[in-house]
C-alpha cells in the first residue's frame, strides 16, 4: 500500500468529500480511498442478462410442438374475455384472406 499527499484540492471537492465521509460514517481518508478506488479500479464485468443460456435447449420436435401450440391456442379468442362482441368476431380467420399485418 502506498501513502500519498494530495495538494491543491478544490474547496468544492473537499466539501463533497467531507459530506460523503460524514454520510457514510467514514474518515476523510477512507472516503477518499473509496472514491479513488471506484474511479480507477478495473471494471468488474457485469453478469450477462440475456437468454443465451437457453438458446438451443429444445429439440426440433419440442420446438415444432411449441409452434403448433402458439398457432392453435393464440388464434383462439375467449368470448368471456370480450363481452359485447358479436359472434362473428370469434370466427376463425378465413384461410383464403391474407392476414392483417400488426
Amino acid at each position: 500500500m502506498k501513502t500519498m499527499t494530495i495538494r491543491n484540492i478544490p474547496d468544492d471537492v473537499a466539501t463533497a468529500l467531507a459530506e460523503r465521509a460524514r454520510e457514510t460514517g467514514r474518515s476523510m481518508n477512507a472516503a477518499a480511498v473509496a472514491a479513488l478506488s471506484m474511479a480507477f479500479s478495473p471494471a468488474v464485468p457485469k453478469p450477462k442478462r440475456d437468454l443465451s443460456e437457453f438458446a438451443g435447449i429444445m429439440t426440433p420436435e419440442e420446438a415444432a410442438e411449441f409452434e403448433r401450440f402458439i398457432e392453435e391456442d393464440c388464434e383462439r379468442i375467449d368470448p368471456e374475455e370480450w363481452p359485447g362482441l358479436p359472434p362473428s368476431a370469434f370466427a376463425p380467420w378465413p384461410s383464403h384472406l391474407p392476414r392483417p399485418v400488426p
